[in-house]
């Protein structure tokens, strides 16, 4: 149902950019160009279709990288064309022939490099609430929302890695959606992500993503490689700090428990930390995040999953469908007679799905969190 959904909405949008754009705009031309301009926005707008039928997977088709950006071009183009074309609506029909597409096509083109290119090292000062002091100075690397795919290949995962082991954290953390596609086409591309080091070690919790492919066989391939994925579990990586990961709820028994339990979950979670150890939490989606603080001690929360928003217009819509957190940090302090103070990250994650493949003024980062106490 998902699936045929994003095959058939792009249709109807292509019904929509000709009542709005290619009709008004079009209409003293002659049938034949208009016919001609017409039949273009269809073969942007059939994305999809194409991918399923020569590819073999609406999302995630087995083709040469530059076909799948250049239809990824051409397609979310087509889509800012909707919203252009509103915009431009009172502009001089001959101004707007031009002026929509060029602006169109230009912004797709940069949306699209920003969701594929390899993100730079941001460095964040995180001031947490109850930090013991000899935490303080502590850097923690997140990696979020890789989505390795067929348009972003073992070239990508390479230059994340060679970024994240050159900024020297203590510990390094990915929360979730590594991979889109099966094992046998996408484990070498995934494959350089072993090299990731750090002084406490490695740790990954699963996103969505992971139970939306093959996660038997994944998981197989992570346990051969030496993933350590915390699955509603915790660690002490060292004296001080405690390490929870919880499965994503797709995947997870969670999934199915009300939202009261669920918050049971999270204090056993973290029932080992019975020595004061400050608590971090690694889940992907940061929805939870105030109960997480409140009813289980979570002093820092880190998360992934929204990808900042994607692109301004949609940021109001990931922000309702996460609790109201898109991306960066939150305080999460609680008022009397609970009183407890928490910090929530949300990375905009180091990629993007290849499902909508553009990011705009929304730039990808590998964050490089420095914990400091509060004076």
């Amino acid at each position: 149902m998902f699936r045929a959904l994003f095959v058939c909405l792009p249709f109807a949008a292509f019904g929509l950019l000709l009542l709005l754009f290619v009709l008004p705009t079009c209409r003293t031309m002659r049938l034949r160009t208009r016919l001609a301009v017409a039949a273009v926005f269809l073969v942007c707008c059939s994305k999809f279709l194409f991918f399923k039928v020569v590819g073999g997977d609406e999302f995630n088709p087995e083709l040469p990288q530059w076909v799948i950006w250049a239809y990824g071009w051409l397609y979310s183009g087509a889509m800012l064309s909707l919203p252009l074309s509103l915009l431009f609506f009172f502009l001089p029909r001959r101004v707007k022939l031009f002026a929509l597409p060029a602006v169109a096509w230009t912004v797709s083109a940069l949306g699209v490099w920003n969701g594929v290119k390899a993100p730079p090292v941001r460095e964040v000062e995180l001031e947490c609430p109850g930090l013991p002091p000899e935490l303080d100075g502590y850097r923690i690397l997140q990696l979020a929302d890789i989505h390795v795919s067929s348009s972003a290949r073992r070239w990508r995962t390479e230059a994340i890695v060679a970024k994240a082991n050159a900024a020297n954290a203590d510990l390094v953390v990915c929360t979730g959606d590594i991979v889109d596609g099966p094992p046998e086409t996408r484990w070498r591309d995934v494959e350089p992500l072993r090299d990731l080091k750090a002084k406490d070690g490695v740790f990954f919790v699963t996103g969505n993503h992971e139970f939306y492919g093959d996660w038997h066989g994944w998981s197989a391939i992570y346990r051969k490689w030496g993933f350590r994925f915390l699955q509603d579990e915790c660690v002490f990586p060292r004296e001080g700090l405690a390490l929870g990961g919880m499965d994503d709820e797709v995947g997870s028994r969670l999934a199915f428990l009300p939202p009261d339990d669920r918050v049971f979950a999270v204090e056993r979670l973290f029932s080992a930390a019975t020595n004061g150890a400050f608590r971090v939490l690694l889940q992907h989606r940061p929805g939870a995040a105030r109960r997480n603080a409140l009813a289980g001690g979570v002093g820092l929360q880190l998360s992934g999953h929204t990808h900042g928003g994607v692109a301004p217009p949609l940021r109001p819509l990931v922000a309702a469908a996460n609790g109201g957190f898109v991306r960066g940090a939150y305080s999460l302090s609680s008022p009397p007679p609970a009183g407890h103070d928490g910090l929530l990250y949300v990375s905009p994650g180091c990629g993007q799905w290849a499902g909508f493949p553009v990011r705009l003024f929304n730039d990808s980062e590998i964050s490089l969190l420095v914990l400091r106490g509060r004076p």
